[in-house]
């Protein structure tokens, strides 16, 4: 191809041409005879080079023309000749491009030569000039559109690059979550528990023991739960004290690839223990995780059921329970229905694992004496009422337990809130109306509470409408009558336990008999005297133990002298009595208070059974079984004894005795009889254990756990938001008088405050904190001053150095004042006390004190700690306080109005709230306007319009001392409003006394500084001017403003 194709002037001439021609004005056609061939016009390139050489003026004249139309493009002008010269080379004659181009030009020269000459040159050096400078265009253009194809191309290569990461990274990330493997399980309990561990979740092995256990206990836990861990302290002392009653297990259900896990995937929360009968009956455990309560759980599950022989067992029953469902069976034709009862009670503690609807079994000939001629029959026996139960169909036990909740109406009730929370279970009793509750411990190891049953007398006579004698009989006589009878019984009980817990099993001494039973076997030759258990021993189920226990010497042969009561204390032999465990590993059954064990061994032993032993048999008799009924009922007493032994570590048995009343005074007990009944509001009646919920009474305002016998009663209205607190010693007769009084409206209501310090709150002491930062800042001056002595030393030393060796010159001299004095003013600002200012706290107990007694003005902000607009109010306030410090007369307090209860008229129902109590103007007080933006100017407006003339015009000196540059005249301004106000007041009373000379001397003396200050004022206003000297004439005008009076003053001259 031809290099004229190649160049881009030469691919876009004929375009260029055309447009060109285009502007210039159209020239007739010429003739088709004269057109010449293309092979007779075409002109040889030595003729166009030599036209052009043969016309030098008209070449000349156009360059002229050229360069005054285009002076800037020298560039275009160069490329144009370099093109006009390629044109003209011979070596393009096969190009079809250039022939059209040559043939143009051509044709329009003979027809500008038939005109004149010289046009014919200039309009043949026209069309040339034309073409450089379009081809210059269009280099220029085509470079720039090289340039933006090039942006594009390389774009496109970015962007699909970029969109290739992308997908890459989202590919990677869009791939299954790598999950690191879960640690290996580890145990949950410690090393030789009573507890089968299972931390891997495995149910295989607990499923078959339970199957096989008569009752199995299982705790279902997480690891990482607190609950859980708080928990297994409590479950694991419970397996001490029943290991042989029951199967303790534990499992854990959270442990990634368990058993347990992939079976129960639907547990809400941590942990879930359940009790198992081999039949398959299951029973959800729901109160707190404490020793008490879960052995109360485990007696419930040993005795669901208790039975009656006579009425008066059923009294003496129903005196501590709120309802007693009784079944009157006969065992022998109605066994399966007696096993549905059964379950049903057992499903009852669900809803009430300690038993406070007791279930009840009357059975044979004993029917009879309750009055009941048909059975089977089930009887509901309420407080005022005996239900029967109706039905003829047969029922399950879900059937028997729907019908007692549909007929249970009790008179009070125990609170279990879950979680020791604050929770909606109080909701519902207090929006019904007033409610009375007492805290009180809760016996957890006892079958009924004093305190309970105290309130369950006062409840049945408030509700005793009708006035029943039955309800009046139990209530005042049968239940006070129980009462005395239990504080008796546990006196002698207690004393009774301390001469059993004070020996070892062993060592049995039995009142009706002698001592020679347990000589006989040679039991005081297998333990040593004088043990102290502090774990139950109770009836022996060896399919139920947890560990078996064998109860016999390890390698002897079984027989009936070789039962052991009891297992020995930890650090006896192996070979001797209660070793549990496979041989090799042997461990003691029980924990025991003693300093050694008998050192006797198996031989010894074995040689004293055999000179003591009488009767040689090998058959166990009754009376001497370890399993037999006389040896179980002493060891079902060991065990009440170590339960009361807990319960009086706990401080939960507690007795109130009642006084003897006068007979002047009056009966309150008989006066709040059918209460209930004749006033609007009715009260409900509840308690709660005050050793799990005392933070519901210190929400009240009262620490319960520092009160006499941790017992307090409230009477809480909802309605009227107020509480009332019990502060008389509690009895039967103090309660009376207190929900008499409460219907008579002459209680006063109790006012919380937050002083109240309680043992589990940890509010911040500002005290504290400050007395902290200052030990820190004594400490730290400490090490400073150890700083500067040991730098003080070495410069010394270097003084020395430099005199002894005569090398100390003068720019060492003139600089070494200069370093200590920059270290003595460190230090100093250093040294500095620090000064910390704070808005004063008080409380509703101090805030009479504070407030409306004082002789002072006070500035009250009432604030919650959950209102986030309090925080900024708290700022503002705090630097308005600090600007009016030296205010005299002035306080601003701050006071939780959500934590203090005040009188209705000082309650705000708004926080933040901002009040001003005016000295000597307490019932004036005033309230920050609502529509105000709470801000510094505001609240500084709102304190001095509340503040007397005197006290206004100090506090304004005050605050234009402390303003800064922007507001001085603002300031100024006021305070000149302020004088002009004193001086108009002076003047005034000094015209209301114008007989006291001492009077009209002081407000002479008072108008003349007020005079000199407003000329000080106006001069500030106008020129420069000293403020510490206008200011300090302010406490001089105070003084003769609010000072002594004049007869006062004469008398101490």
């Amino acid at each position: 191809m031809h290099a004229l194709t190649l160049d881009p002037s030469a691919e876009d001439c004929s375009s260029s041409n055309f447009q060109e021609s285009t502007r210039r004005p159209a020239l007739p056609p010429p003739p088709t005879s004269s057109l010449p061939t293309p092979s007779a016009t075409v002109p040889a390139p030595s003729t166009l080079s030599t036209a052009a050489a043969n016309n030098p003026s008209h070449h000349t004249s156009h360059q002229q023309l050229r360069r005054q139309q285009f002076p800037g493009r020298k560039a275009q002008r160069h490329r144009g000749l370099l093109t006009n010269t390629i044109s003209a080379s011979p070596e393009r004659h096969g190009d079809d491009t250039a022939d059209a181009c040559t043939v143009a030009l051509v044709t329009e020269r003979p027809l500008a030569a038939a005109e004149n000459d010289n046009v014919a040159t200039v309009k043949r050096e026209q069309p040339s000039d034309n073409g450089q400078l379009n081809s210059g265009t269009v280099d220029e253009k085509t470079r720039r559109y090289n340039r933006i194809s090039m942006i594009i191309i390389y774009g496109r290569e970015v962007l699909c690059i970029l969109a290739l990461i992308l997908t890459t990274y989202a590919t990677i990330q869009n791939s299954p979550p790598k999950i690191s493997k879960a640690p290996p399980p580890v145990p949950f309990f410690s090393k030789g528990s009573l507890v089968n561990d299972w931390p891997t979740g495995a149910l295989g092995t607990t499923q078959t023991r339970v199957s096989v256990s008569e009752l199995s206990l299982v705790l279902y836990y997480a690891p990482w739960c607190a609950e859980s861990q708080f928990a297994r302290h409590a479950y694991e002392r419970v397996a001490q004290l029943y290991y042989r009653e029951a199967h303790f297990a534990a499992i854990n259900c959270w442990q990634p690839g368990g058993e347990c896990r992939a079976r129960y995937t639907k547990v809400q929360s941590w942990p879930v223990l359940m009790a198992y009968q081999p039949s398959g009956l299951a029973v959800q455990y729901h109160q707190a995780w404490t020793t008490a309560a879960l052995s109360r759980f485990m007696q419930s599950l040993m005795l669901p059921l208790h039975r009656f022989g006579s009425p008066g067992d059923l009294m003496d029953h129903m005196t501590g329970k709120d309802a007693v469902l009784v079944a009157f069976l006969d065992v022998a034709q109605d066994s399966k229905l007696y096993h549905r009862y059964y379950q049903a009670s057992l499903k009852w503690l669900e809803k009430d694992p300690f038993q406070e609807v007791s279930f009840g079994v009357v059975t044979g000939q004993s029917s009879k004496l309750f009055g009941v001629e048909k059975v089977p029959s089930f009887r509901l026996y309420l407080w005022n009422e005996t239900i029967e139960y109706e039905g003829n169909s047969p029922w399950t036990p879900q059937d028997l337990i729907a019908w007692v909740h549909k007929h249970l109406h009790v008179v009070s009730m125990w609170i279990a809130p879950p979680g020791n929370v604050k929770s909606t279970t109080l909701a519902p009793y207090l929006r019904q109306g007033p409610v009375l509750m007492l805290l009180s411990p809760r016996p957890l190891y006892e079958d009924s509470s004093d305190a309970y049953m105290m309130l369950r007398q006062l409840s049945m006579q408030y509700y005793n409408c009708p006035g029943d004698a039955w309800i009046l009989e139990m209530a005042r006589e049968y239940i006070a009558e129980q009462r005395t009878s239990n504080a008796a019984r546990y006196v002698e009980k207690r004393e009774h336990c301390v001469r059993i817990l004070g020996r070892h099993p062993s060592q049995e001494e039995e009142d009706d008999e002698g001592s020679s039973g347990s000589r006989r076997y040679g039991r005081s030759n297998k333990c040593k005297d004088g043990f102290k258990s502090t774990v139950s021993v109770s009836f022996v189920n060896v399919l139920n133990s947890s560990k078996f226990v064998d109860g016999k010497p390890v390698g002897g042969k079984l027989s009936a002298e070789e039962y052991c009561d009891i297992a020995p204390a930890v650090g006896c032999g192996k070979h001797e009595c209660g070793a549990f465990g496979p041989d090799g590993s042997r461990k003691p059954s029980l924990m025991w208070q003693t300093d050694g064990c008998s050192s006797r061994r198996y031989n010894e032993v074995n040689t004293n059974y055999e000179q003591a032993r009488s009767i040689v048999t090998s058959m166990i008799d009754s009376k001497h079984d370890y399993r037999g009924p006389k040896l179980l009922a002493r060891q079902n007493l060991r065990q009440q004894c170590e339960l009361l032994q807990l319960a009086e570590a706990e401080k939960s048995n507690v007795f109130f005795s009642e006084p003897v009343r006068q007979k002047e005074s009056m009966d309150y007990y008989a006066a709040i009889g059918g209460l209930s009944c004749k006033h609007n509001k009715t009260l409900t009646f509840i308690s709660m254990d005050s050793g799990l919920y005392h933070a519901f009474g210190e929400r009240l305002g009262v620490d319960v756990l520092k009160e006499p016998n941790r017992t307090v009663a409230f009477i809480v209205d909802h309605t009227d938001e107020s509480a009332y607190v019990l502060r008389d010693p509690i009895n039967l007769n103090t309660l009376s008088k207190f929900v008499h009084d409460y219907y008579n409206r002459s209680l006063v209501r109790f006012l919380r405050s937050k002083s109240t310090t309680y043992q589990h709150s940890h509010a911040f002491n500002v005290e504290s904190f400050v007395a902290q930062d200052q030990l820190y800042l004594d400490r730290h001056r400490i090490l400073l001053d150890a700083a500067e002595a040991k730098t003080k030393a070495e410069e010394a030393s270097q003084k020395q150095a430099k005199a002894a060796k005569g090398k100390r010159t003068n720019t060492s001299e003139s600089e070494q004042p200069v370093s200590p004095s920059g270290s003595e003013e460190t230090a100093e600002r250093v040294r500095a006390p620090r000064v910390y200012h704070r808005v004063r706290e008080i409380y509703s107990s101090n805030f009479q004190r504070t407030v409306l007694d004082s002789n002072r003005t006070v500035v009250v902000s009432f604030y919650s700690t959950q209102c986030a607009f309090c925080y900024i109010q708290a700022h503002h306030l705090l630097t308005v306080s600090r600007m009016l410090r030296h205010q005299p007369n002035l306080w601003f307090v701050r006071i939780d109005g959500e934590l203090n209860d005040l009188p209705w008229e000082y309650t705000m129902d708004v926080f933040p709230s901002l009040l001003i109590f005016p000295n000597g103007r307490k019932a004036e007080s005033r309230i920050f306007p609502e529509a105000l933006k709470v801000n510094v100017p505001n609240i500084v407006g709102f304190i001095l319009s509340n503040l007397a003339p005197a006290e206004r015009l100090h506090a304004t000196f005050l605050l234009c001392s402390d303003v800064n540059n922007a507001s001085l005249n603002d300031c100024l301004h006021m305070l000149k409003r302020e004088l002009t106000d004193g001086i108009r007041l002076s003047l005034l009373e000094w015209r209301r006394h114008p007989a006291n000379l001492c009077v009209r001397d002081r407000i002479v003396r008072r108008l003349q500084l007020l005079k000199q200050s407003y000329l000080d004022t106006l001069r500030c206003l106008s020129h420069s001017c000293d403020l510490t000297q206008l200011v300090n004439v302010r406490k001089r005008i105070l003084d003769l403003w609010t000072g002594e009076h004049c007869r006062s003053r004469e008398g101490s001259l």
